[in-house]
């Protein structure tokens, strides 16, 4: 589908506590798939809130993020900022204020202070530094006989999954920008790990409008709003209470992970109950 006319020229505005983005009916396909890995969706979000994309592995999270970060190019409907339409947000004045957290943070050849850095170029190594306190490196920082100048990736030092993302976690302190999209960005941190990181990235959510892509359901009663994806379509929206008492998907979804006791044990029992 072509992009809507002379839509560049429209701008976007500075995302604010009035700012609203809505999608409109978005549909996104691949080149490679057979049917549509975001069907007709609808979304709405206003301000400064927390909204959950869950749903099983497939079902269109990431794709989902992917369009709003302007990654992809919606194959019919409209994403709508400030009453002004785009089939993309691939721009520079939008993606300008967001911060991405993907599940593999990229992490290049370089310095630690380099790759904090990595949004904001010109930051002061004291900048820098206070960043990486606040997304737990510190004690990293300690370890390190180079500190913020120590080299890691290819030829350098080798960082876990769980130091990884708090680079990326440092990288959006650091940058400090209004929008907040993240992709399952501990999906492949253990649980123990996750917890750990945890008060760091819901530190990093104040002030911003987040988008959380997760199947790790510990985090949506820290959500305004959630949205459940199934093969690309929202088929429930609401809070993680409405949800609960609705006793669909979601509720299901939350039931499997009861099973899992480990889990279950990590996350306290609120999560659990219709009444939480």
């Amino acid at each position: 589908m072509p992009r809507l006319k002379d839509e560049q020229k429209l701008p976007v505005g500075n995302w604010d506590n009035d700012s609203e983005l809505k999608l409109r009916s978005v549909t996104v396909q691949h080149e490679a798939a057979e049917t549509p890995c975001l069907q007709k969706v609808d979304l709405s979000v206003k301000g400064f809130q927390k909204i959950g994309v869950v749903g099983e592995s497939g079902a269109g999270k990431s794709s989902l993020i992917e369009f709003i970060v302007g990654f992809v190019e919606a194959e019919r409907g409209r994403a709508e900022i400030g009453g002004q339409s785009f089939t993309h947000l691939q721009r520079h004045d939008w993606q300008s204020q967001l911060s991405y957290l993907p599940q593999h943070p990229y992490l290049f050849e370089g310095s630690l202070l380099d790759n904090i850095r990595f949004y904001e170029p010109t930051a002061t190594l004291k900048e820098a530094e206070a960043a990486a306190v606040k997304a737990g490196l510190g004690d990293l920082l300690q370890e390190l006989p180079d500190g913020l100048d120590e080299k890691i990736g290819e030829g350098g030092r080798a960082v876990s999954g769980g130091q990884a993302q708090r680079i990326a976690v440092a990288r959006a302190f650091l940058a400090d920008r209004p929008i907040l999209l993240l992709d399952e960005p501990t999906a492949h941190l253990d649980i123990e790990t996750e917890y750990q990181i945890k008060p760091q990235l819901l530190h990093l959510f104040e002030g911003k409008v987040v988008f959380l892509a997760t199947h790790r359901l510990h985090w949506m009663q820290d959500m305004d709003y959630i949205y459940f994806l199934q093969d690309g379509e929202v088929i429930e929206e609401g809070t993680h209470e409405q949800l609960m008492w609705r006793r669909g998907a979601y509720y299901a979804m939350v039931e499997a992970q009861r099973g899992n006791s480990n889990e279950e044990k990590r996350m306290g029992p609120a999560l659990f109950t219709r009444e939480s």
